[in-house]
């Protein structure tokens, strides 16, 4: 792998820097195969950055492109998965999707952020997926989440969760479903079942097609996002994205607008 990426992109800028900087010396047609290797060599010696730059470049292209492909071949489980909780605005133009884990600190810290949008954005919806990464209270948590779902009862469960400081046990679980007036015995029943488990397997399995390896990791409408926006990055993100439809929806009427002038002349 690594050697394709030399190929690629290493190499040809290596021969096109060694070639043009020796040019005034010696003519291209004198250069032997042992002098090509050399320049090669004192090159990659003298640039080593120059390789973790195109091997980073390469990558980050080749995973921008897998989720891209990933994205549209899940766009109806992202985005139109009805057993998918959400808050915000069902019809919403801007729709964040993310996976989190309950265990994670980083996923409590920007709760409040997409809490918070999405209240105050009235065109703002989003979507969460259960990804439960972090451990065996991960997967508990997660699953009764999602019989919290089933009584109505997903964002208060989610919001006391991720309002819960430090490593999450089971009996920090069960309170809290007990606090927010859960039926206990109808939420054991759910969770032994296979229902949650299955939806869990399904956003595990999106989340490696998107080449989610942490949380919390989002989807903003086309664009796979990952770390921890601050409030104010959010709202640009958001802003760029409505810009983008924006110009996008007014491109055929310009197209259409330019074919009738054509015609007209």
């Amino acid at each position: 792998m690594f050697q394709k990426y030399m190929n690629k992109f290493v190499l040809p800028a290596v021969l096109a820097a060694g070639i043009f900087a020796s040019a005034p010396v010696m003519a291209a047609e004198n250069f032997t195969k042992d002098d090509i290797n050399k320049m090669i060599h004192d090159y990659i010696m003298e640039n080593p950055q120059l390789i973790l730059d195109a091997v980073n470049s390469y990558q980050s292209k080749e995973m921008a492109s897998k989720q891209e492909e990933a994205l549209q071949r899940n766009h109806d489980e992202l985005f139109k998965n009805e057993k998918s909780p959400f808050i915000g605005n069902k019809n919403g133009d801007i729709t964040i999707v993310e996976f989190f884990d309950y265990n994670c600190h980083y996923c409590k810290d920007v709760f409040f952020t997409l809490r918070d949008r999405a209240k105050e954005d009235p065109g703002v919806k989003v979507i969460f997926k259960d990804f439960p990464i972090l451990g065996p209270t991960s997967e508990t948590s997660a699953k009764w989440a999602l019989a919290a779902q089933r009584q109505d009862k997903y964002f208060e469960f989610h919001e006391k969760m991720m309002s819960h400081k430090g490593a999450l046990k089971n009996e920090d679980i069960e309170a809290a479903a007990k606090d927010i007036g859960m039926d206990l015995g109808a939420a054991r029943s759910y969770i032994d079942g296979t229902d949650a488990m299955m939806q869990i397997e399904r956003n595990r399995s999106l989340a490696q097609q998107m080449n989610f390896n942490g949380t919390p990791s989002y989807i903003l409408n086309d664009e796979a996002v990952t770390g921890v926006p601050e409030m104010e990055s959010l709202k640009q993100r958001i802003a760029e994205k409505r810009r983008e439809a924006k110009e996008k929806d007014s491109a055929p009427k310009e197209e259409g607008k330019k074919d009738e002038e054509k015609k007209q002349d």
